[in-house]
């Protein structure tokens, strides 16, 4: 059972060794284009809601 957890892992550590890892700038570059985006989608998500849930308010009270 060791044997094949060790040949588990040996493997996973060839493959990690295998990895073309990102360099630093790339790395800062990409985590630059998601943190902005994802802020980008929560503000446009957050207009959505609050717009759409104006709107119900707006209609409940009209009937």
């Amino acid at each position: 059972m060791f044997d094949r957890i060790k040949e588990f892992f040996s493997g996973v550590r060839y493959e990690l060794k295998k990895v073309n890892w990102p360099s630093w700038d790339e790395l800062k570059s990409s985590t630059t284009v998601v943190l902005v985006f994802s802020i980008f989608v929560t503000l446009f998500i957050a207009i959505v809601d609050l717009g759409v849930g104006t709107l119900v308010r707006k209609l409940i009270d009209w009937m």
